[in-house]
């Protein structure tokens, strides 16, 4: 998720076309667009990982799933019109058949913060990962242990 995430903001999240040629006339990678926002959520959501690894993992998990939901809110709110627009484009004063289509981008910011909902959620599941001070270890099922595994696995993807 967080490669995802960071990858997402050096690609094309739109790009205007005009003519029957499809010529591009403008495009926009998701740092343009909405200015890191998230690069921020996946160096946060790096942190929140280690925590997860070292920690309880309910607090941190509820992290990511909150940064989850912030990087699709950008994605749905401030990257996704852009690409749906058509006559509302600056280019569609001079081109009659100016359009938007999504790029890269947008899938890669949608599927990353997707994951990091996911990711959060699997670790809020699983609970506490190291044994309590106490020194008496939990009892913890297999699956827990596996969930753990894959969550870090598709936190830090």
């Amino acid at each position: 998720a967080v490669v995802l995430l960071t990858v997402a903001e050096f690609q094309t999240v739109f790009e205007v076309t005009v003519g029957s040629l499809q010529v591009v006339r403008r495009s926009a990678t998701g740092a343009e667009n909405h200015g890191y926002a998230l690069l921020i959520i996946a160096v946060a959501a790096s942190a929140l990982t280690l925590l997860a690894l070292r920690r309880d993992a309910r607090p941190p998990a509820i992290g990511l799933i909150v940064l989850g939901a912030a990087a699709l809110a950008i994605a749905l709110t401030i990257d996704l019109p852009d690409t749906r627009g058509a006559g509302r484009l600056p280019e569609s004063l001079a081109y009659e058949d100016a359009q938007a289509r999504a790029g890269v981008g947008l899938a890669l910011e949608l599927v990353g913060g997707a994951l990091l909902v996911l990711a959060g959620t699997l670790l809020w599941a699983a609970g506490t990962i190291r044994p309590p001070a106490g020194g008496r270890a939990s009892r913890r099922s297999a699956s827990s242990v596996s969930a753990l595994a894959a969550t870090a696995m598709i936190s830090s993807a």
